[in-house]
């Protein structure tokens, strides 16, 4: 009974909170700037039931207070989320992924989810970071598109891509985008920033810093208390940065 109630806490360590600040910064065309706190799950895919199972206000593939459906990631719904992405990764990089792979993203609370992005951490069985996935989603068409960065050959802590844009995202942001995006490996501290590119000039930057918290059944349960609901406050932040965007007369850009 004592070794089995230890591997259940060993098994739950394995996911966390990360909580922390998120900013984005507008150099052109013209200036504008916003920070706020935010709050994301860290779940090993190889056990998501457990994280949510046999507790009153979350639920796993099922509405709840709080919940994580599979609908609501990355591919085919036939398939679990970790052989969707691992089919990715095939598909793309021409390799079978082997190792645990987590997931960085925001739950449903009270029936709402969207994450404009959600990042998948690819290791291998010698826990080393091949790949990271961004699956990205957009509003209010709800399309959603998967950049995927390779790992495997960059040695420095902090792993660094350069690519083009292709999938719309933002009505005040051209097509014709250069990124470049950085992310440290998840530790006690993770980070992502994203740079935009555009006609060679820095035009703005999104960023995230956040700090490892433990996700006991308390955590999981004091996100329901807090205001807005992450999701909630993600829609709506979206949405009024957009206003604030034309107020100042920012180039409105249609989907293409």
């Amino acid at each position: 009974m004592q070794l089995s109630n230890l591997t259940k806490c060993m098994d739950f360590d394995m996911h966390a909170i990360y909580e922390g600040l998120l900013q984005h910064t507008r150099t052109k065309p013209k200036k504008h700037a916003f920070k706020y706190r935010v709050r994301m799950l860290y779940l090993d895919l190889d056990d998501l039931k457990s994280v949510f199972a046999k507790r009153f206000f979350w639920s796993y593939d099922r509405l709840n207070l709080g919940c994580f459906l599979r609908k609501d990631y990355f591919g085919d719904q036939r398939d679990s989320i970790k052989k969707s992405i691992q089919n990715e990764i095939r598909k793309k990089l021409h390799f079978n992924h082997h190792g645990k792979i987590y997931l960085l993203t925001n739950p449903r609370y009270f029936g709402y989810c969207f994450n404009p992005v959600s990042f998948y951490y690819c290791f291998n069985t010698k826990n080393k970071l091949e790949v990271i996935i961004s699956h990205i989603t957009n509003t209010p068409w709800n399309e959603n598109h998967a950049y995927i960065h390779d790992c495997r050959h960059i040695k420095e802590p902090m792993k660094t891509f350069k690519f083009g844009k292709d999938f719309h995202v933002s009505p005040f942001m051209p097509m014709n985008i250069r990124y470049e995006w950085s992310f440290r490996e998840p530790g006690e501290e993770l980070v992502v920033s994203m740079n935009n590119i555009h006609d060679k000039e820095f035009m703005f930057n999104a960023s995230m810093k956040l700090q490892k918290k433990p996700l006991t059944k308390k955590s999981l349960n004091l996100l329901l208390l807090k205001f807005p609901p992450e999701t909630f406050k993600t829609i709506f932040s979206i949405y009024w940065q957009a206003l604030c965007l034309k107020i100042k007369g920012v180039t409105f850009f249609s989907h293409p």
